[in-house]
C-alpha cells in the first residue's frame, strides 16, 4: 500500500487529483506532462502502470494517450498501485507537472478537508463491462399467475396482473 508517512506536498495533491478529478481531465492534464518527458522517464512510467497496474503489456512509451488513460483509469480502480510501483523520482516530477498542468486547473476543490486517506473499494459498484442488470428485469417482470398458465408479466398482451 501507499506510504502516506513520506509523502510530498506535490505528491499528495497529486494523489487528491486522481481520487477526485474527473477521469477525462485527469487523462487530458497526464497526456500534456507525457508527452514533454524524455522518453526514459515515459518508459519508465509505462513500466510502472505494467507492474502496478498489471495492463498495457503491448504499448509503447510514445503512444503518451493511451499511457495517461491506463494510468489514470488504473490508478481510480486500483488506489496506490501505480503509485507504489513508480519510482520515487519519477513519480515527483510526474506530480509536480500534473498538479500544474492546464486540465488541472480549478480541481482542488475541497483538497484543505481531505484527509489523505484512499478510498474503500464498495463492493456495491461493479464498473466491468459485464455489470449490467439485465438480470433483474427478466427476474421482477415474470410471474405465474397459477396452476395452468404460463409466465406472464405486467406489460404482456392479454391484461397481465
Amino acid at each position: 500500500m501507499w506510504e502516506v508517512e513520506r509523502e510530498d506536498l506535490s505528491v499528495r495533491q497529486y494523489r487528491f487529483l486522481l481520487r477526485t478529478a474527473p477521469l477525462d481531465a485527469l487523462e487530458e492534464a497526464h497526456v500534456e506532462v507525457l508527452a514533454h518527458l524524455t522518453p526514459a522517464r515515459r518508459a519508465t512510467v509505462l513500466r510502472a502502470v505494467q507492474e502496478g497496474l498489471v495492463t498495457g503489456l503491448r504499448s509503447n512509451p510514445d503512444d503518451v494517450r493511451r499511457v495517461a488513460h491506463l494510468l489514470v483509469l488504473g490508478e481510480r480502480r486500483s488506489p496506490g498501485a501505480f503509485l507504489s510501483a513508480c519510482p520515487d523520482s519519477v513519480l515527483l516530477t510526474l506530480a509536480q507537472e500534473v498538479i500544474v498542468a492546464e486540465a488541472s486547473f480549478g480541481r482542488f476543490g475541497g483538497y484543505a478537508s481531505w484527509d489523505g486517506s484512499e478510498p474503500g473499494l464498495r463492493p456495491d459498484i461493479d464498473d466491468s463491462p459485464f455489470a449490467q442488470p439485465w438480470h433483474i428485469a427478466v427476474e421482477t417482470h415474470v410471474l405465474y399467475s397459477g396452476p395452468l398458465a404460463g409466465p406472464s408479466s405486467p406489460d404482456s398482451f392479454g391484461g397481465g396482473q
